[in-house]
């Protein structure tokens, strides 16, 4: 093992940066009251040179009782004051690479990464907040190295439909996607970033007018210009446009620089303009893959797809392991084919039969009797109606039986030899895709309504953090037992040694 050695010493400067980021309202009303004698702005002052005085002292602690190793095979990891804690990961242990370049990196020529585990808890990664990207490049290359060959092997005896691995000295890396004007200008839209300027307007507009009495101010040739019809049209106009642009700008700088990659063994995923992510992940470790659509990404034709994972992706889970969250539908489904291949997103599916429509509709609904019992007892007159309260009670539940009725029509599904696939939603819709190999758990499960109308509930659980369960209700009986046989029949496929 190599001599241990302490992290970055940028870190303390990073270390006092969050501190700031975190504590802002709490400068911004020190740095307002300054001159002020009164007991809150001295105790005010008095917590926050407490509060900097101990984040500067722990920062240099940890600096000093952190250190870190690398072999060819693991990270050794030291840390602790009067209790010293040693740590070995091993390479081949890490699930996914997650790098960060935030503003504040790039001005000092650094960068983070995070090496994720399968493992959970506090200690499951290996992160470095500070490092020079040259030293960022050799951890990662050095578990690359390390993991890629065993996990071609994995994949290429599991993965029967797979396309085989093509050996070569250095693995060509393929870019798959990179978002064009038009996606981005669509992507604008779908997140409706663009209302922002509106309501920030409109918010700011009556903050002013509160104080100043605007309307009563404005008199004269300005008043009758403000009312004209025109006028007001083309300020809407301008207001539209810029909120557009506004819009379109803030969307370039979160998805700016977007690229989906892949070579033989991993997925590659990068992103931003000010603030960098890159994300990397085994092929052979990916346990599902999720496409979500939104109810106006359905209206554009837009798709989210979401890789699902073993390991531990931290805070920004649903960013960093998500495809472009702006894909067209067709597009979104080739790029899975691509990037894993055996992967393929069914287009011919099966419907649910007419009688679990049935059975959702007869339901209990338990939320609506609480809601009903609660306004019975207090019967508000609403709308002045006297009976608006029942009024509320039955718009309620027509809102919850139409739930049902939509949640009905888009759920489908798809049972391959190797692959099911589950699509649900309402007005958005869900869809999961995962191989037979990559289920842990599945089950069969019946209410008394379902036993009646011969259906059944399926469940499949695939490894996550935290594990993820994945139902489909009142499918028929026969399908129930397809799927059960489906799943037992991956015995087969399992070699003991």
């Amino acid at each position: 093992m190599n001599d241990m050695q302490r992290y970055h010493p940028l870190s303390l400067v990073f270390d006092l940066a969050d501190f700031i980021k975190n504590f802002a309202f709490l400068l911004v009303i020190v740095a307002l009251n300054i001159g002020s004698d009164s007991w809150f702005s001295k105790l005010g002052r008095i917590v926050l040179v407490l509060s900097v005085l101990l984040t500067l002292a722990g920062s240099v602690l940890k600096w000093f009782t952190r250190k870190y190793a690398v072999d060819e095979l693991a990270f050794h990891l030291q840390n602790g004051l009067f209790e010293k804690t040693e740590r070995t990961v091993y390479f081949d242990k890490i699930q996914n690479v997650q790098r960060h370049t935030s503003f504040l990196h790039k001005l000092f020529g650094v960068t983070s990464i995070t090496f994720e585990t399968g493992t959970s808890g506090m200690n499951s990664n290996v992160k470095f907040d500070v490092l020079k990207r040259s030293e960022a490049d050799r951890l990662e290359a050095l578990v690359k190295e390390f993991v890629a060959p065993d996990s071609n092997k994995i994949e290429s005896e599991i993965e029967s439909e797979a396309v085989p691995a093509q050996h070569s000295e250095a693995p060509k890396r393929i870019v798959h996607f990179t978002p064009t004007r038009k996606d981005t200008i669509k992507a604008s839209f779908t997140s409706f970033s663009f209302l922002l300027i509106i309501v920030i307007g409109a918010s700011l507009f009556s903050k002013i007018n509160r104080f100043f009495d605007v309307e009563e101010r404005v008199e004269g040739w300005l008043a009758s210009l403000l009312t004209s019809g025109w006028v007001i049209a083309g300020i809407i106009i301008l207001l539209i446009v810029v909120a557009i642009g506004i819009g379109i700008i803030v969307t370039f700088v979160r998805y700016g620089k977007y690229e989906i990659a892949s070579d033989e063994s991993r997925i590659y995923i990068a992103k931003g303009v000010l603030d960098e992510t890159a994300f990397s992940i085994l092929k052979s470790r990916v346990q599902a893959v999720e496409i979500t659509q939104s109810f106006m990404k359905r209206i554009l034709g837009l798709a989210e797809v979401k890789l699902i994972s073993a390991g531990d992706l931290g805070d920004d889970e649903d960013e960093v392991s998500t495809l472009y969250p702006f894909l067209p539908v067709k597009r979104a489904y080739s790029i899975i084919s691509e990037l894993l291949p055996g992967y393929e997103v069914s287009l011919t599916t099966k419907k649910l039969p007419k009688k679990a429509l049935w059975a959702r509709l007869i339901k209990p609904y338990w939320f609506w009797l609480i809601v009903t019992a609660l306004l019975t007892y207090f019967r508000p007159e609403i709308f002045r109606l006297h009976y608006g309260w029942l009024l509320v009670s039955l718009v309620f539940l027509l809102l919850l039986v139409v739930g049902r009725i939509l949640n009905y029509f888009n759920t489908n599904y798809a049972l391959t030899d190797q692959f099911i696939q589950l699509s649900e939603g309402t007005f958005g819709k869900t869809t999961l895709l995962t191989s037979r190999h990559k289920v842990i758990e599945v089950s069969v499960k019946r209410t008394k309504i379902q036993q009646w109308m011969g259906l059944a509930t399926i469940g499949i659980i695939n490894r996550a953090k935290p594990v993820r369960h994945d139902l489909l209700a009142d499918v028929p009986i026969v399908e129930a037992k397809r799927f059960y046989e489906w799943y037992a029949n991956r015995m087969k496929e399992v070699q003991l040694k």
